[in-house]
């Protein structure tokens, strides 16, 4: 009589093993850009619920990449993924909240969600809440506690939060104003790839603000936000270029280039 018994047993297995079939190959044919691939995949072990399918698919239906989309249905799938603690579904739930996206417009609940999210590490939703402090979207303009957000989102690892604590000390709002500071915090930045600090470190490298001028490393940092796609820092590049020889030209597009490729480095 064993035999039985363990066909029953293995008829379990298949069964437990099998809710979140499909689900590898979904992600991958997301991420290979086959979307209409990726929701057939995806939504039986969504629906069997699979936080990582439901996350996957509330990201085809909010974006309408392989079906109409229908921001509708992505929170819900969001939801069901953040409730499982799920932190990229809890920050993407919480910006729906605080856009009106799929929802009527919460900014009260986008902060629940983008603190989970925060709290289960997501530096975006960090950012996202120093954000609404920053403006007083929803909650009480406080500096203070923007900053203490962007410090969390820089550490791990948004870099256009050190933009913003760079705007901070540049005005001086809740901190002394500090030039000095301001442009290291742009720096980092920069040097972490983030567009806006690259061509705010380069605007204070060209005009002595918190640092020595240097026109070459204005140069280099302002080609970097270009290339990044701000429209501004190709003016301003083309300016700085335009009052250098040859040779600094030269110099300016090594730096660019080391920089840009320590910032792709691993």
């Amino acid at each position: 009589m064993p035999r039985p018994r363990t066909l029953i047993v293995w008829l379990l297995l298949f069964v437990v093993l099998g809710v979140h079939a499909g689900t590898p190959e979904g992600i991958a044919a997301f991420k290979a850009g086959d979307h209409g691939l990726a929701l057939g995949e995806l939504r039986a072990p969504a629906e069997a619920g699979d936080p990582q399918a439901q996350f996957y698919l509330g990201v085809l239906l909010a974006q309408g990449w392989g079906t109409l989309a229908n921001p509708a249905e992505a929170r819900e799938w969001f939801e069901k993924a953040a409730a499982q603690g799920h932190a990229k579904a809890a920050h993407n739930l919480g910006v729906m909240y605080l856009r009106g996206e799929g929802v009527t417009a919460d900014p009260g609940q986008a902060r629940v969600w983008l603190g989970k999210a925060a709290a289960a590490g997501s530096a975006r939703a960090a950012q996202q809440l120093g954000l609404m402090f920053y403006a007083g979207n929803g909650v009480a303009r406080d500096f203070t506690v923007a900053r203490q957000w962007w410090e969390k989102a820089f550490a791990g690892g948004e870099a256009d939060a050190g933009y913003n604590l760079g705007i901070l000390y540049s005005r001086g709002l809740d901190v002394a104003r500090d030039p000095t500071q301001a442009t290291a915090w742009w720096e980092r930045a920069a040097r972490r790839g983030s567009t806006m600090a690259q061509n705010a470190t380069g605007t204070a490298y060209e005009r002595g603000e918190g640092v020595r001028p240097d026109p070459i490393k204005a140069l280099a940092f302002y080609r970097l936000a270009a290339a990044g796609g701000l429209a501004v820092a190709v003016q301003n590049a083309a300016l700085v270029a335009s009052q250098l020889d040859p040779k600094a030209i030269a110099e300016a597009e090594r730096l660019q280039a080391d920089i840009a490729a320590a910032a792709s480095a691993p």
